[in-house]
């Protein structure tokens, strides 16, 4: 068992574990019982027959402490960068604050050289090519450690980066908002202006119609009657022709 859970850690894919076939509906509705009712009879005879205990299909506690393994690579739980003595590795750079940028030139001069080296090597003695091999490996683990101790940095300015960015597009998002905000407050207040005016405009010719009949005296109180019906008609269907022109345009505002 032990044989085929290291195989599996190794694998750059590695399979399901082995124990994802326990946790069957039946099995997850025990351990419920188990957990209300440990002591029950029918729990402890249902859980004497299974080949584990029933406790074992509850999830682990968080790791806090010691290492975990991925893509076949022991990973510590807190995240820090481990040092080329951990590692195994030789450190080519003196220890302490350094300038990494002056350290990164001394060791890619370094590869360039080993690697000519490694030419020369190759055509005079290619049977000792693999100490220059070696060395030339090592250069480049101590630039990438080098590298490596930038990602904090890195981390930081990307989220920084990020936030600034979604500043940057809630602020242009309120502009245009407020802006559309006053550009509907100026149609309303226009569309409220435009009915004042139609409305004292029908205010004005429903009270100053001209009346052609004021040179017959003997004019009836008939004919003054249908007169007056046929100018409240008039004034009536203007109101309702600018109510209906003023209704189109709200709705071609909204």
């Amino acid at each position: 068992m032990e044989e085929g859970a290291t195989q599996q850690q190794s694998s750059a894919f590695p399979a399901p574990p082995y124990y994802f076939q326990r946790y069957t509906q039946a099995n997850l509705a025990l351990l419920d019982k188990a957990k209300a009712e440990p002591d029950h009879v029918d729990v402890t005879q249902a859980t004497a027959d299974l080949p584990f205990p029933i406790l074992a299909l509850e999830p682990p506690p968080p790791v806090k402490s010691g290492v975990y393994w991925l893509f076949g690579r022991p990973w510590p739980i807190q995240d820090s960068l481990m040092t080329l003595e951990e590692q195994g590795c030789e450190q080519l750079y003196p220890k302490g604050p350094i300038d990494r940028v002056k350290e990164l030139k001394k060791l890619n001069h370094s590869a360039v050289f080993n690697f000519l080296e490694l030419v020369h090597t190759l055509a005079s003695s290619p049977q000792e090519f693999a100490a220059k091999v070696d060395q030339i490996r090592l250069i480049f683990i101590n630039m990438h450690h080098i590298l490596n101790e930038y990602r904090p940095h890195q981390a930081r300015e990307t989220l920084r980066l990020m936030m600034q960015e979604q500043l940057d597009k809630k602020k242009r998002e309120t502009a245009a908002m407020r802006k559309t905000c006053a550009d509907l407050k100026k149609q309303l207040a226009a569309l409220r202006s435009l009915k004042q005016e139609r409305t004292l405009s029908m205010v004005t010719d429903t009270t100053h119609i001209p009346n052609t009949y004021d040179d017959q005296p003997a004019r009836s109180s008939t004919s003054r009657m249908s007169i007056s019906d046929a100018g409240d008609e008039s004034g009536s269907q203007l109101k309702d022709t600018s109510m209906s022109r003023l209704m189109k345009l709200a709705d071609d505002i909204v």
